[in-house]
C-alpha cells in the first residue's frame, strides 16, 4: 500500500493509527487494516503502528476483528490484546477533577452521574 510507504518515510518518529469503535469493523475494512499492517511491517524501519479499541462485550470468535488478529499473527506481526476494567467513581472524579481545575468536593457529583452513564 504505497499510502503507508509514504507515510512511514515521511519522519523518523513512529506514526500511530489509533481506530475506535472497532466492534463496528466489517469485512471490507478489515481487509483493508489487514493490507494496511502487512505493508507497514514489512519495511526496514518498522515506525507504524496500530491502536484499535473495541468493547469487548461486543466480540465474538468470528467477529471480523478476532480474525484480522489472527491473520496479521499468523504472519508474525506481534499483537497484544489489554483488558481495560472501568474507571472507580474515585479515579473518575479525580480524572475530571484535574481536567476541570476543580477541587474533587466540587466534581464528584458530575463524576458520579459520568461513572453511572458509562457503566
Amino acid at each position: 500500500c504505497r499510502f503507508v510507504e509514504v507515510i512511514s518515510k515521511c519522519h523518523e518518529e513512529p506514526l500511530i493509527l489509533f481506530l475506535d469503535d472497532c466492534q463496528w469493523i466489517d469485512a471490507a475494512s478489515s481487509a483493508l487494516l489487514i493490507q494496511l499492517m502487512m505493508t507497514g511491517s514489512s519495511f526496514k524501519y518498522q515506525r507504524l503502528f496500530f491502536f484499535m479499541s473495541c468493547r469487548d462485550d461486543e466480540i465474538s470468535s468470528t467477529h471480523p476483528l478476532n480474525l484480522v488478529l489472527s491473520q496479521v499473527s499468523s504472519f508474525g506481526i506481534k499483537t497484544t490484546k489489554i483488558h481495560l476494567t472501568p474507571l472507580t467513581k474515585g479515579a473518575l472524579n479525580e480524572l475530571v477533577s484535574t481536567a476541570l481545575s476543580l477541587l474533587p468536593r466540587i466534581t464528584r457529583p458530575l463524576a458520579d452521574i459520568l461513572h453511572h452513564k458509562t457503566k
